[in-house]
């Protein structure tokens, strides 16, 4: 493995994390327009990998939730539980999924898309490519074409973000960024657009920083908590097995006290007529 020549940004926003490559020469202005848009695209990915799931098990989306497409009456939910194992529950999709091979083949896929957004890499310090994501999105496309040659309903949401019109800042306004206007954040001090990067970390190209993603009416970020998730869990684990393990101590000790009393000494008797009160302690 090659030596880095690349400052990593692990960028943070909400339970959202990925890790971006860049120069200290990079213009913030550019570099955070960058980090909205692959920010955006990732909810894009676990949006459209969600639905394809429901694709595959559940069929085509209802023009109308709860109404059948050919007559637009409402469908009796309990009657078509009773008749159709593959109905959606929440009346959204037709309950007509593809053939188990092929759902088999978009479960693959959609699986294969949230592997690559998935946040744990930034803890590994995987580099997230915009490209990646671009081309988990196509083999979406390829699978969902392979099971509907003739394409999805134009109302389906899986064709709406296939066809690039979904607006996500719409969709999703408390997780989404207009990239334009986003801000970063680094130890606790905004990083203005029109400075280079090199001003908050300075030249080394190794740097590695821990970056938070706000929108520009956000407030600075909490101080985050010196100990991650996991860490906290396995403390909280380990103090509970410690109490667990002190309170049944604490109840064998007081089993077990009257051995300590005078009464249950089995040398008293002989004590008594030797004249030996409280025992010998040697130093």
């Amino acid at each position: 493995r090659g030596k880095r020549t690349m400052v990593l940004l692990r960028i943070k926003r909400e339970l959202r994390e990925f890790v971006v490559e860049t120069k200290t020469s990079e213009n913030l202005d550019k570099l955070t327009t960058e980090v909205g848009e692959i920010h955006n695209l990732c909810l894009v990915a676990e949006q459209l990998a969600g639905q394809v799931k429901q694709l595959a098990k559940h069929g085509p989306m209802r023009k109308q939730a709860g109404c059948d497409d050919a007559t637009g009456e409402l469908v009796d939910p309990i009657k078509e539980k009773s008749s159709n194992p593959n109905h959606d529950p929440l009346g959204y999709r037709t309950g007509k999924p593809p053939g188990p091979d092929v759902a088999k083949v978009l479960n693959r896929t959609a699986d294969e898309c949230m592997a690559v957004i998935d946040s744990k890499q930034a803890s590994r310090k995987i580099v997230l490519k915009r490209e990646k994501i671009e081309e988990a999105i196509s083999n979406i496309k390829g699978a969902v074409m392979i099971a509907y040659p003739m394409n999805l309903p134009e109302y389906d949401v899986i064709r709406i973000i296939l066809d690039k019109k979904h607006d996500i800042q719409a969709a999703l306004p408390q997780d989404a960024v207009d990239p334009k206007t986003c801000v970063l954040w680094f130890s606790r001090k905004r990083m203005e657009r029109k400075e280079k990067l090199s001003k908050y970390c300075g030249k080394n190209e190794k740097s590695f920083l821990k970056v938070r993603l706000q929108t520009k009416t956000q407030k600075m970020p909490q101080r985050e908590a010196r100990l991650d998730k996991d860490a906290q869990t396995k403390m909280m684990q380990y103090w509970h097995r410690k109490n667990e393990e002190d309170k049944r101590l604490k109840e064998n000790e007081e089993d077990e006290d009257y051995l300590n009393s005078a009464w249950a000494n089995p040398k008293a008797y002989k004590n008594a007529f030797t004249g030996v009160r409280g025992g010998v302690k040697w130093k």
